[in-house]
């Protein structure tokens, strides 16, 4: 019996409804980074950082490896006792990372408390797609998770604003706190989502079964391949986050605008990829992901040329509107790679979606240290990574396609 053909258990929750609440666990993610990226400048100042500090973009990098580390957790915990008490889990150390935070006396104690925020936000993460899978598979599975990510990108575009509107009304550490108060006001609607693991296929939570699981993830070379595509496309992508305030600061002197710039460009990033999701419907995921993969990295192949030629500094308005786009191609075809790298793991989708999440996440936050420590009065060193990740999560992504023709 195939997903499609499963009795639906979400039937009581309509599918809009459905999809939104998969896209609200999902942007609770993006909620603990975007809504904090206006107070950096705040935060260096209240924990005496020189101002122009890259420190700060440890804030985003902690977060990450927490989020990317703890789904190795949260997935067999998942597949053993249901999808609904891990979620609910995940929140309570999400609400506990944020207001850690918000206390923070120094700046060791924020960032260890980011790690544990993105501990938290790991569950909900992870879950996002376990949901998916449980219920959906092939083309269908690519087109719900592409429109969830259209309508998680609203988060980015209105979270800085938020942030930046606590922030003109008090401090920095309210900015942090204020994600706990979310949280719980979504534990409340989640109350509304059925438990979609029924009992008779949950997995025995033991080592041996979990080292199981897990080798079956890596012995798929089309779920391996796709994941170390999205990784080397989320690196640059974190780096892109951990260092954006900095560029518009330190760089284009533009850093009261940028809660305003991030928004449009989340606004645009959103209709393209639901605007991605509808191809999806009609010409398949892999033709969408052939698409818009290689017109994004030869895109960033000639930003980061323009950029070294320029000095670093290029012409802003067109850097912005490039960067943009390539954003947009990149970030549509990720949702369409990791529905494909659950599709050969049905039975396994909690611990699937854990380790796969591991690997782009973890990966990718470290890839993007070593973009972050560069940035210093030039966006080169940011618009490189776009163009050499990019070129080799291409290589990833279409040995995956190769892998994936044979085995149809």
């Amino acid at each position: 019996m195939t997903a499609d053909n499963r009795p639906r258990r979400h039937r009581r929750v309509a599918e809009k409804e459905f999809i939104a609440m998969l896209a609200a666990i999902s942007a609770m993610t993006a909620l603990g980074i975007d809504m904090a990226l206006p107070a950096f400048t705040d935060m260096r100042v209240g924990l005496g950082l020189a101002a122009d500090s890259p420190r700060v973009a440890l804030t985003v990098t902690l977060y990450f490896l927490g989020l990317a580390g703890a789904q190795l957790l949260y997935g067999p915990f998942t597949d053993r006792f249901g999808r609904k008490p891990v979620l609910y889990a995940g929140f309570g150390l999400y609400a506990l990372g944020a207001l850690g935070s918000a206390v923070a006396p120094t700046f060791a104690v924020l960032i260890a408390s980011r790690f544990l925020w993105g501990v938290g936000a790991a569950g909900p993460r992870a879950l996002t797609l376990a949901i998916g899978r449980d219920l959906f598979e092939g083309d269908r599975l690519a087109r719900i998770m592409a429109v969830v990510a259209s309508v998680f990108m609203v988060v980015p575009a209105f979270a800085p604003l938020l942030g930046q509107a606590v922030l003109n009304l008090s401090s920095w550490r309210w900015v942090m706190a204020a994600p706990a108060a979310v949280t719980l006001l979504l534990a409340v609607w989640l109350i509304r989502l059925p438990e979609t693991l029924p009992a008779h296929r949950r997995r025995p939570l033991t080592l041996g079964r979990t080292r199981q699981a897990i080798a079956a993830v890596f012995t798929s070379k089309v779920t391996t391949a796709s994941a170390l595509a999205v990784m080397f496309d989320f690196g640059s992508f974190a780096a892109f986050l951990g260092s954006i305030q900095l560029i518009f600061d330190d760089v284009y002197h533009r850093g009261d605008q940028f809660a305003y710039y991030f928004a449009g460009m989340s606004v645009i990033m959103g209709a393209v990829i639901f605007a991605g999701s509808r191809q999806v419907k009609k010409v398949g995921a892999d033709r969408v992901i052939m698409m818009t993969l290689p017109t994004a990295v030869v895109l960033s192949i000639g930003l980061a040329l323009w950029s070294w030629q320029s000095g670093g500094r290029p012409s802003f308005l067109i850097w912005f509107a490039l960067i943009t786009v390539i954003n947009s191609l990149r970030t549509l075809a990720n949702p369409l790679i990791q529905a494909q790298a659950m599709q050969p793991m049905g039975d396994l989708a909690g611990t699937a979606a854990a380790v796969i999440g591991t690997i782009t996440m973890g990966g990718g936050a470290i890839l993007a240290s070593f973009v972050d420590r560069a940035i210093a009065g030039s966006v080169t060193p940011l618009v490189v990574s776009y163009a050499g990740y990019g070129v080799i999560g291409l290589a990833f992504a279409l040995w995956a396609r190769r892998h994936r023709s044979t085995s149809i």
